[in-house]
Formats: C-alpha cells, structure tokens, sequence
C-alpha cells in the first residue's frame, strides 16, 4: 500500500469476515489490527439479505459497538428489548449485553458498525444462549 493509500479505504480493501450463524450475509472488515494495525477499533460494513436467517444473540465481553445503518430496515435487539432500525438510526450497545439483529424484510439491510477493541477477538464475541440473558 502506497503512503497516500494508508489512509484513504474503500471498501475492496476489507476482509470479508463471514457470519457463521447467518446466511446470505457480507461483512467486510475495512479497519482492524489485521487490516491497518489498529490498535483500539473495528470498522467494518454489513449487508444482511432480505429474509434471512437469525444472527444468534451474543454479547462483546470486552467491547463497545455502535451500529449506524446505510438503508432498508432490520430488526436489532439489545437487552431484552428489540428494534426495528431503518436508514440512519444508530444503535448503541454497552460492553457485554447480550444483542442480536436480522432482516424479515423485503429488501436488503446494510450497515457499518464500530467495536471499541481491534478485532472480534479481543472484543470477546461469544454466542449466549437464550435462557443465558
């Protein structure tokens, strides 16, 4: 990457990372440790295809994340409550609450996100169980 690239991303230069509990779904991971040596943050788009499949409730032991969605509308949940989110809400979860989202709608539902460490890993992403809430 040139020096005047570093900084400037689009989304080509993400990883896509897939969602293993949810099908006919793209996220592209366009800033992490692995990505641009991030030492605090992923930045990453998300794009979940009308109709599809449940992205199980799991929780970021260790993270922040911030939601922002682009277009259409899905379904968000956080705690125990739940959300229908369309284009410019944005969606706050605190560290470690248990959280989830899907699309049941007609047309696609695409969003960014930010978690506040520089990968999933280290954001402790971890699929709980509904009686675990």
């Amino acid at each position: 990457m040139e020096y005047q690239d570093k900084y400037l991303l689009k989304l080509t230069d993400g990883r896509v990372e897939p969602i293993h509990d949810l099908e006919d779904a793209l996220r592209i991971v366009i800033v992490d440790e692995d990505t641009v040596g991030a030492k605090d943050i992923t930045f990453a788009y998300c794009k979940f295809a009308p109709h599809t499949s449940f992205h199980r409730k799991h929780i970021h032991e260790y993270s922040e994340e911030i939601m922002y969605i682009l277009s259409g509308k899905g379904i968000c949940g956080v705690g125990k409550e739940e959300f229908e989110v369309s284009k410019a809400d944005t969606l706050w979860v605190p560290k470690g609450e248990v959280h989830w989202a899907y699309n049941p709608f007609d047309e696609p539902f695409e969003m960014l996100f930010i978690y506040t460490k520089p990968s999933l890993q280290k954001a402790g992403y971890k699929v709980v169980e509904k009686d675990d809430q």
